[in-house]
């Protein structure tokens, strides 16, 4: 049978991968299908909200819309969650008043924890109302329990019971469509709404599920036709019906339920000292822990062990064996005691006469946390000491690898996207603090922390400021809000903060897409005319519009006339001037965010943009102004020989093009013609790889590890696919959330051949995982990798081409030696346990770019035998993915012979070439510096310079031989005597060497376009007062040609560059810089401050004004 990835909405048997968003789809699918199958004419609803990590349900929606539609479901997306709960509840009514051709309406919410707040009042009305005896509604709330992707860590359980509403804990992607059923046919029994716990591990799980299993039995129950939704109950009538009949009918149906519970290990009497009751997903964890504890795999029956899926109301009369026989009942759940609570109470009724523990032990001393997740080593510690207790013979505990004694790597945190429109948006003055919100604009938090506010809710963006303007020393202050916030709820905002007569301005963006949660559109959202409209009616005192394309804006529609217009370069001036306006003022960011062009694209639904920007590397700096400029993530640094300067990824860039703005020569626009593609190295023909030897074990854990928005969840599905069509069981539960915004991505894969995985945990235990396969060496040796490691049975496939963490330069940007990933990973690998590649680089120099890099290091892993899986299923679900697929193929067959001849595809590639040329000189020793600047000042000048510049040298390294000082002596004076004036930019950029670059990246293409700030041109300004960069077509070559003939009138009399303000600071440093080196001896007296001096002059970078702060010191510095 042809396996499709819409297997997950169509099997009824067999085995099918689904998502755990994907199996809440399926649950109405299938409730659906059940009601035809027993007569009943019914059709279904779905609402909600987006939101981690829930975030991708409304995605699947859609796109299983085909299916929804012959179901006769609807799926009909919120402005917010309160009112989705509304409409829910509005579908229970459709029989009491009107006259519809179905029997009922059977009905889903979905929402994140915070979502479930907001939406109490709207659920608590429905479930004291209740619900229609052919409707039902579920509530599937998506708990972040370490709010990884929220502000808050949350927990539902206390809500659901405040709220009345009884609800399933789905321990794994297997469980949610048989407990969502229950939930359905639940509502509908007892009138009330039932909930549904999805946490991160379920909803962001992919699994290998065995279809036949999805439908469970349901207790056969007598219904009591008092339960339902009726017109008009007075509200102690609702609140009692709820009490008094509502919640003992499911009481009832409780006690007859086989999802509630599930005994692991059953309680025997006499035998029976400890009983574990685990709650919800943590029961896996458990069973875990007690496969590593237990000698006799727990025949003895001195444990027994509970898994509770119904965590309220508690089915006591399934629980009362355990709480009748065992000496100690431990009751084990993340997050605040709960279910613990209830048996406590249930033991004083029933005068239990047995220990408790769970939260704190029976002498109330603490036991577990009250607070985030509980890892497995907490669990097997916390079951070891209490079986101790009561003589219970366990294994030995296994020592684990700790994470300690490590030094120091920053943590890969989340950032705005290449070409975001936000790093334009959050800029502010110095000194300003704005209000952070919800949204891609928190990011700002993590770049810049002390500039912005602490969180606030969805919809209270401004309320902040209402409450400090009063006592605060300042008069104004400035709001962070996207349009998919001011739709949901922000405009209230707004309005609280007209009606309250504060002085603030909210800074909007209207990017077009909400881009937390996948670049959904915002339900209800308008266009920036709509806005501003609005606005203005609100009694907003000035709306202004910023933009990319202001023109273009301006004429889409017929403004209000106080409306004004600006381009995004004059951000920080508009903002100064909106914050000496009284009363509330507005700042609309309209641009499309670029992930979203991206898509958009790809999918040819708008043009590509013609022209690719390019840096000649020999022309930059490495300054970084384009990057503070930009705050772009595609601007990378990269060693060329002679110093750090910055390449644009253009595998990540989105076209943006703001890094333009960097005061610096070394852009050029190149436009690709067609047929000017690069030569594609082919795979070797007519030679076949040999078949991986496949190192058989009973579960194969793959930890894979890379950066957000690079694939690494989408090759974890594809890995658990190929398991599905090799039929064998696997699950994966990928980290994701905030940090797809290029923050740290992890994904945990489990494969067996001999037992299917839904009783297993589904991450890896501490010292399990077989393969660490490391797309990103930051995220590959964080702590919470290294401890998936062992020293004994794990092996690590590592890409050492470490990209940096934000945006070098800019904020907390910085950049990770490779000594560090080392340091860390070899505390936990012996060095012959794992192999490293410039995956990346390499992958470059076969494929044209790095988008399949982690494709390839797959490839690797799957050549070596560590992946359990045939290589024909792995290349079938690469193709069944649908994407890129003929370059994902070449992409993992590249890697497979990387694994095979290393050498071979190295020599094949010229990647051993580019190695060389780029990184050769980064360690080089002195020698290798002098010849190598020796000859570059030849042809900047010619062989007499060149002389000068070794003469110097040659006396310096003579007194301090090949040291750290030599070496910074002749990086700094070759930068000083090698200024990049007027003719030396131009003779780099007709250089032979960046033509072949450009070939090699481009085809035969030239530059089109160079954007250059040429003296005589200094009196055009840019938005700060600084001269403007103009665009100059290809005819500027010809002048690039006669200023390098003319090179021979620089520093002459003749020379009209030489009368500059910049200028002049450059060779005054130059001369300050060769007078210090000129005297060797002397220096040899202090090197402490000799070295000092150089460090300041190697921080001369730069152009124009960019520079001149750092030669007025570095001059300062030398004299």
């Amino acid at each position: 049978m042809e396996v499709k990835l819409t297997d997950c909405y169509t099997l009824s048997e067999g085995k099918a991968l689904m998502s755990g968003t994907e199996a809440l789809v399926r649950l109405l699918l299938e409730q659906s299908r059940i009601d035809r199958m027993n007569g009943l004419r019914t059709k279904g609803l779905v609402s909600g909200y987006p939101g981690s990590p829930l975030g991708g349900l409304d995605i699947a929606l859609g796109k299983a819309k085909s299916f929804l539609d012959e179901e006769g479901i609807y799926f009909q997306p919120a402005v917010n969650e309160e009112l989705a709960a509304t409409a829910l509840w509005g579908s229970q009514h459709i029989n009491l008043y009107d006259n519809p051709s179905v029997q009922g309406v059977f009905s889903m919410w979905y929402g994140k924890g915070p979502g479930l707040d907001r939406a109490m009042d709207a659920l608590r009305h429905a479930n004291q109302g209740g619900v229609a005896p052919h409707g039902g509604m579920v509530i599937a709330v998506g708990d972040d329990p370490t709010g990884k992707s929220s502000t808050l860590a949350y927990q539902s359980d206390q809500n659901f019971h405040s709220l009345g509403i009884p609800y399933f804990f789905p321990k794994n992607v297997s469980e949610i469509i048989p407990m969502g059923l229950e939930a359905f046919a639940l509502s509908r029994y007892s009138g009330c709404c039932v909930g549904l716990k999805i946490v991160v591990d379920t909803a962001d799980s992919n699994a290998v599920v065995d279809m036949s299993r999805l439908r469970p039995n349901f207790p056969k129950m007598k219904p009591n036709k008092l339960v339902h939704v009726t017109k008009h109950d007075p509200a102690g009538a609702r609140e009692s019906k709820l009490h008094e009949i509502r919640l003992p009918e499911v009481q009832k149906w409780c006690a007859k339920s086989e999802n509630a519970v599930q005994i692991y290990l059953p309680v025997k009497k006499g035998k029976t000292r400890l009983g574990i009751i685990g709650v919800g997903k943590i029961a896996n964890e458990i069973n875990e822990a007690l496969i590593t504890l237990l000698p006799d795999g727990g025949k003895s029956n001195t444990v027994a062990f509970t898994a509770l899926n119904m965590p309220w109301p508690l089915p006591e009369q399934s629980l009362s064996d355990m709480l009748s026989i065992a000496e100690e009942v431990l009751v084990i759940e993340e997050k605040r005691s709960f279910v613990e609570d209830q048996i406590a109470k249930i033991c004083v009724k029933k005068d239990r006469n047995m220990l408790l523990s769970g939260k704190t032990n029976p002498d109330g001393e603490n036991l577990l946390p009250s607070y985030g997740e509980l890892s497995l080593e907490n669990i097997i510690n916390v079951i070891a000491e209490r079986a101790s207790h009561h003589s219970i013979e366990l294994n030995p505990l296994k020592e684990l690898s700790l994470v300690k004694k490590l030094d120091e790597i920053p943590v890969r945190q989340p950032y705005y996207c290449a070409g975001c429109p936000h790093n334009s948006s959050t800029k502010a003055s110095d000194g300003e603090i704005v209000g952070m919100g919800i949204g891609c604009h928190s990011i700002s938090g993590f770049i810049n922390p002390d500039a912005i506010t602490n969180f606030t809710q969805m919809g209270g963006e401004g309320a902040f400021w209402i409450g400090r303007a009063p006592f605060s020393e300042r008069s104004h202050s400035f709001q962070n809000m996207g349009d998919g916030t001011y739709a949901h709820s922000g405009y209230l905002g707004v309005r609280a903060a007209v009606a309250a007569g504060v002085n603030i301005t909210f800074k909007m963006l209207v990017n077009d897409a909400v881009a937390m949660t996948g670049g959904q559109s915002a339900q209800g959202g308008s266009s920036p005319f709509s806005m501003a409209q609005q606005l203005l009616a609100e009694g907003v005192k000035k709306v202004v519009i910023v933009s990319d394309q202001p023109d273009q804006i301006r004429k889409s529609a017929r403004w209000p006339a106080t409306v004004d217009f600006f381009h995004r370069d004059k951000t920080l001036k508009v903002q100064d001037e909106l914050s000496q306006i009284k009363g509330v003022s507005a700042l609309l960011h309209v641009q499309t965010c670029a992930t979203e062009l991206r898509r958009r694209r790809k999918r040819k639904t708008i043009p590509q943009r013609a022209e690719r920007v390019y840096i000649n590397a020999a022309v930059c700096e490495g300054c970084g102004d384009c990057a503070k400029s930009s705050n772009c993530v595609a601007l990378k640094p990269k060693f060329d020989g002679e110093a750090y300067k910055r390449v644009i990824d253009h595998s990540v860039c989105n076209d943006d093009y703001s890094c333009l703005d960097g005061f610096c020569p070394s852009f050029v626009a190149v436009v690709p013609r067609v047929g000017d593609a690069r030569k594609k190295i082919k795979l070797p023909e007519n030679v076949k790889l040999p078949d991986p030897v496949i190192l058989d074990k009973e579960i194969t854990n793959i930890y894979l590890a890379g950066i957000g928005g690079t694939g690494i969840s989408t090759l974890s599905a594809v890995l658990v696919m190929a398991a599905r069509l090799d039929d064998i069981y696997a699950q994966a539960v990928s980290q994701t959330g905030l940090s797809q915004k290029n923050g740290a991505v992890t994904s945990q894969i489990r494969i067996t051949k001999s037992e299917d995985l839904s009783l297993r945990m589904s991450r890896i235990p501490d010292g399990e995982a077989d393969l660490l396969l490391a797309c990103d060496a930051v995220v590959g040796v964080a702590d919470n990798s290294l401890k998936t490691l062992s020293k004994n049975k794990s092996q690590a496939i590592i890409n050492i081409d470490v990209d940096p963490v934000g945006v070098v330069g800019f904020g907390n940007g910085t950049t990770v030696p490779e000594k560090v990933i080392f340091s860390r990973l070899e505390k936990f690998l012996d060095s012959k346990k794992f192999s490293t590649y410039n995956i990346q680089q390499i992958c470059e120099s076969l494929m044209g770019n790095k988008v399949t890099a982690n494709v390839m290091m797959l490839g690797i892993a799957l050549q070596k035998g560590m992946i359990p899986i045939s290589v024909a299923s792995v290349e079938k679900a690469l193709t069944l993915n649908g994407a890129s697929v003929q370059e994902n193929l070449i992409a993992l067959n590249w890697g497979r012979w990387l694994a095979y001849d290393k050498q071979y595809v190295l020599e094949v590639s010229g990647y051993n070439k580019v190695s060389s040329m780029n990184t050769g000189q980064e360690n080089a020793g002195i020698d290798e510096l002098l010849n190598a600047f020796s000859e570059k000042l030849i042809l900047y000048q010619d062989a007499n310079y060149a002389k000068s510049y070794r003469k110097i040298m040659d006396a310096i390294s003579a007194q301090f031989g090949d040291t750290i000082i030599s070496q910074k002596s002749a990086k700094a004076l070759f930068r000083a005597m090698a200024i990049k004036d007027e003719y030396e930019v131009a003779r780099l950029m007709l250089s032979p060497t960046f033509e072949q670059t450009l070939k090699s990246k481009f085809g035969n293409s030239r530059p089109s376009s160079y954007y250059l700030a040429p003296p005589f041109l200094s009196f055009l300004k840019d938005a700060n007062g600084f001269p403007r960069k103009v665009r100059f077509g290809s005819w500027v070559r010809t002048i690039f040609w006669v200023l390098t003939k003319l090179k021979s009138l620089r520093g002459t009399a003749f020379d009209p560059f030489a009368h500059s303000r910049e200028r002049k600071l450059e060779v005054s440093f130059r001369a300050a810089l060769i007078t210090k080196l000129s005297n060797p001896k002397k220096l040899m007296q202090m090197p402490e401050k000799l070295e000092a001096q150089l460090d300041a002059a190697l921080n001369v970078k730069g152009y124009g004004h960019v520079k001149k702060k750092s030669l007025e010191a570095a001059i300062l510095a030398l004299n």
